[in-house]
């Protein structure tokens, strides 16, 4: 197959029913989730970007009908992931696209700057000064690779432990609202926290179960479930309820259906950004069909969407204050609290707020941690990322990353000036809540490139993760083997080996469902 554009691609799924296109994919999803280990990374990879390739060709066939006759079939869905992985409209030969790209970048910082005055004129280093257009332009193809890398690795990480988490959070948003929180949620969802969490094991198990249509199920139809399982509170009446609180029409005119929200994204970038195109069974896991017939089209998907499913129920915008200040101080809890504690209990402590500041300069990072080798300043920046960012990096939204990033770099360096952290290494941390899968890369390669960790008095340049990230990555490292790892890096010695003493998740053990 081969596509003048992007647009021809999404044309040529229109002409098949689009509910065919939705069984194959699903089937091709649920098959990935089965237990399966592999012996390389390589081989994840693989399976994983297959599986995102077969997300987005289920998106794209919300703008088809599905009355039409014409199925799709295997073979042929299975060539339109070969042909979207081989996409030969590769943006980096295009030397004006790039150059748009460049200059888009620095207007947007010197943007940011400006709307954002009272935060940048306290910093020590303007972003722009440093990111100048020659810096950028030397980086920007390389941009487009990392968003390829990104929408590839999409999904990573042990799915159970973002569910596990998403309800430790929920118990802490519930401890910083007075529990409130909890009454709000009762309200929205209709059922309990714990038990609203069940059914997710209740979808995955019914879902799962459908042997002829995988990923699908039709509530009229009798539900079998185990009178022992019932008892846990998963049943037809919650499930259905979850269900239909997580879903929207799918090849609908519907303001919120899939339909309209891809096309509202596609239509409002330009064509070299479309491939790379949102997700949005991350924000709605579940496809209605009608009024009884739904479909779970990627169980990874689900669990990813846990938090976000949350955020769309509970909080509205006129709230979008409120939940940014309890994420905010529920994620410094969890991290006081639950993780450090956790992985290394004698060697961090939480930095004090100066009271009554009067300077910029008095802003501190948040933990102290001690390793044996070096020390790490750790950040947590709960609104540095939004939930779609590291979709497509578009040039707005990744500026206001990327300042954001060095505003917290700048907190950093007063600390290590203020604590006097001059006799080991420092490894400057910051942690987001949202997954960034890399969006700080390209930032880390261009500081390299320039004087920036100089004049910030720091060696090596932010090290950004979400905090999944930052969790899978030490879940087989203790936080001294991550470290040295990191400095090996930096110094570009050869890579330390894991040492297999990482947390694996033994911080959330004793979150239950059932």
């Amino acid at each position: 197959m081969d596509f003048k554009s992007f647009s021809e691609l999404r044309e040529f799924i229109r002409r098949y029913n689009s509910t065919s296109v939705l069984e194959i994919g699903a089937k091709k999803c649920w098959q990935k989730w089965e237990p399966k280990k592999y012996s390389e990374p390589l081989d994840w990879l693989h399976s994983n970007t297959e599986r995102n390739y077969a997300v987005r060709l289920m998106l794209l066939a919300s703008g088809g009908n599905p009355y039409r006759r014409g199925d799709i079939s295997v073979e042929v869905f299975d060539s339109l992931i070969n042909a979207y992985h081989n996409w030969d409209q590769h943006t980096i030969s295009d030397k004006r696209i790039l150059d748009k790209e460049a200059e888009a970048l620095l207007s947007s910082i010197q943007k940011w700057e400006t709307e954002h005055e009272n935060t940048a004129r306290n910093w020590s280093l303007k972003l722009s000064n440093v990111l100048n257009l020659e810096v950028i332009h030397t980086h920007v193809a390389g941009l487009f690779s990392q968003r390829l890398i990104a929408f590839q690795n999409a999904g990573f990480g042990y799915p159970v432990a973002r569910i596990h988490r998403t309800i430790k959070f929920i118990e802490l948003l519930d401890k910083h609202s007075d529990k409130k929180f909890s009454d709000d949620f009762v309200e929205r969802t209709k059922l309990s926290k714990i038990n609203y969490f069940k059914q997710i094991l209740g979808c995955l198990m019914v879902f799962g179960n459908s042997y002829n249509r995988k990923g699908f199920w039709d509530f009229s139809q009798f539900l079998d479930i185990d009178v022992e399982v019932q008892k846990q509170g998963i049943n037809t009446e919650h499930i259905k309820i979850f269900v239909q609180q997580n879903s929207e029409l799918f090849s609908s005119e519907a303001d919120n259906s899939f339909r309209n929200r891809i096309n509202q994204t596609l239509n409002s970038v330009p064509d070299y950004y479309q491939p790379l195109f949102y997700n949005y069974f991350l924000e709605v896991p579940f496809i209605k069909l009608n009024s009884e017939k739904f479909c779970l089209p990627d169980p990874f998907s689900f669990s990813e969407s846990c938090w976000n499913q949350i955020r769309g129920l509970v909080f509205e915008d006129s709230t979008r204050k409120r939940l940014e200040g309890l994420l905010s101080r529920s994620f410094e809890d969890y991290l006081e609290n639950t993780l450090l504690p956790f992985i290394i209990p004698n060697s961090f402590h939480r930095i004090p707020e100066i009271k009554n500041s009067t300077s910029s300069k008095d802003k501190r990072a948040d933990f102290l941690i001690e390793t044996l080798s070096s020390y790490i300043l750790l950040e947590c920046k709960s609104s540095i990322m939004s939930a779609d960012t590291s979709a497509y990096f578009h040039v707005d939204k990744l500026a206001d990353v990327w300042c954001r990033i060095h505003s917290a770099f700048e907190q950093i360096g007063s600390t290590v000036k203020a604590l006097n952290l001059y006799d080991k290494p420092v490894i400057p941390l910051i942690l987001t809540f949202y997954d960034s899968i890399a969006a700080s890369t390209i930032f880390e390669e261009m500081v390299k490139q320039t004087d920036y960790c100089s004049r910030m008095g720091l060696n090596i340049p932010p090290i950004v993760y979400s905090l999944h990230e930052f969790e899978h990555w030490i879940s087989d490292r203790s936080l001294n083997n991550w470290a040295e790892s990191i400095l090996s890096k930096q110094n570009a010695s050869y890579p330390i080996q894991r040492d297999n003493k990482g947390h694996n998740y033994g911080h959330l053990n004793n979150i239950s469902i059932l």
